[in-house]
């Protein structure tokens, strides 16, 4: 259990969003914890698990989001559905006051799903101890 005041994190995006992922972890405190959501066609699963996976502090676990070739879904779909299952279990509007804020920054400034998912769950969202950010 992390100590008390330590900030919860959930970072999601794709590849073009890792440099930025790794410098929101660079500046984070040493106790820090959460999640990584991160989009990746089979092409970038080397590439992605090559940069991130020496950068995680010991508290945060990368998720990647696999989308095959020629998969039906369009880019961000995953991530976008992630996103919302993520925003359910942690995210309750039942949340204690005193549990500590939650950090969520959002990339994938591409996709339209991932648009929409981040427009839908504002409203939600600002009900909880959850701070949204993208850009």
């Amino acid at each position: 259990m992390p100590p008390t005041g330590d900030r919860h994190v959930l970072l999601a995006g794709d590849l073009h969003d890792i440099p930025r992922i790794v410098m929101v972890l660079e500046h984070s405190s040493p106790w820090v914890y959460g999640q990584i959501y991160l989009e990746v066609d089979d092409r970038d699963l080397p590439v992605a698990r090559a940069l991130l996976l020496d950068e995680l502090p010991d508290g945060v676990c990368l998720t990647l989001l696999l989308r095959p070739r020629g998969a039906a879904s369009a880019p961000g779909e995953l991530l976008a559905r992630a996103l919302t299952g993520w925003v359910a279990e942690w995210a309750s509007g039942q949340a204690p006051r005193d549990a500590g804020a939650i950090a969520m920054w959002v990339g994938f400034a591409a996709s339209p799903a991932v648009d929409s998912a981040c427009q839908a769950l504002g409203a939600r969202l600002a009900r909880t101890p959850v701070q949204l950010c993208r850009d």
